[in-house]
């Protein structure tokens, strides 16, 4: 039998490192049935550190959140929870959450400022330190810098990748394993990432999806997606059986899923590839179709969809000039 020793070690390197949780915080962790054990260990740690914890089972939502490709909104009893609460932890199917952050529930619980945060899949084998969350922050803001007055992005890839977006104006949005208070949920705590909302009609050229996409090949795919965008949107994709699935997917989508919405860095250096994970690991990229309004500051394309999707290895030009090279950074 596996020692439960490390996972309540990590649980409480994630609680009071990254979600820096004090005594007398209303904590809510939401969790499904396959990931209980680990959901118990963080709940622990919050009690430890003196929090008043909730903790929800709401493995029948994530169920049918993942027969379905969009945004899962919560039932109303839930979402008074999330809404309500100081902090919340989400413990539950990976692809689920992520697209769970793109939810009513947890723009209103960000606008009350909540801290919120999915955690990762592994909880007790990483090896996780509190100096690894250090250094992702830190590395996060050094690119936030980096990209300061950004407008025009230029990505090509080993793959094939090759189009311009524009993120002129659009302020980051800072993922990083210390949670902040009223800052849009993402994944921790190996995760890092400086997300942009695209402007709308914007991307231009050939984007070849050559590693995990939410929903779609949450796994990695076994071909490269590829999708070519004119003035913002996907207007022809191809590729293997994952290609016929994205298609059918927007072909009964809401008109702004096909919108190249979001364009983002992954900074995390404990990610791995072939998980969904990997859209936060230092040298890769993606890019979303679909909704920026709920998650990105400045963005304004509403859909009930966001379909993230990783390219690897990028080589990225901002404004002519040249930060990532095949996908590590070069300034």
């Amino acid at each position: 039998m596996t020692s439960p020793i490390p996972i309540y070690r990590e649980a409480f390197i994630v609680v009071n490192k990254g979600f820096r949780v004090q005594s007398g915080d209303c904590v809510t962790v939401l969790a499904d049935g396959d990931r209980m054990h680990e959901a118990q260990a963080l709940a622990s740690a919050v009690a430890a550190l003196g929090g008043n914890v909730t903790l929800l089972d709401i493995t029948q939502q994530v169920i049918n959140g993942l027969l379905t490709p969009g945004i899962p909104e919560p039932p109303k009893n839930i979402s008074a929870a999330v809404v309500n609460s100081d902090v919340i932890i989400i413990k539950t199917n990976i692809d689920y959450a992520h697209r769970f952050a793109h939810t009513d529930t947890v723009r209103k619980a960000v606008d009350n400022n909540a801290k919120i945060a999915s955690v990762e899949e592994g909880l007790g084998t990483w090896g996780l330190t509190e100096k690894d969350i250090e250094i992702v922050h830190e590395r996060t803001k050094k690119l936030v810098e980096a990209f300061k007055n950004a407008d025009r992005v230029h990505v090509t890839s080993r793959s094939g990748s090759d189009f311009t977006v524009s993120i002129k104006g659009r302020p980051p949005l800072l993922v990083t394993p210390i949670r902040e208070k009223g800052v849009m949920m993402g994944p921790m705590p190996l995760w890092g990432e400086v997300a942009y909302a695209a402007i709308e009609d914007s991307a231009n050229g050939t984007i070849v999806c050559d590693g995990v996409m939410n929903f779609v090949a949450p796994f990695g795919v076994k071909s490269p997606i590829v999708i070519k965008a004119r003035n913002g949107r996907a207007v022809d994709i191809s590729g293997g059986e994952e290609a016929e699935k994205l298609k059918e997917i927007l072909r009964s989508a809401d008109e702004n899923a096909n919108v190249v919405a979001e364009f983002s860095l992954g900074t995390g250096h404990l990610e791995k590839f072939g998980t969904l994970s990997e859209k936060g690991k230092y040298g890769t990229i993606h890019i979303a179709l679909g909704d920026n309004h709920h998650a990105y500051p400045g963005g304004k394309n509403v859909s009930k969809y966001h379909i993230d999707a990783t390219i690897r290895y990028p080589t990225v030009e901002v404004d002519g000039r040249l930060l990532i090279k095949d996908g590590e950074w070069v300034f």
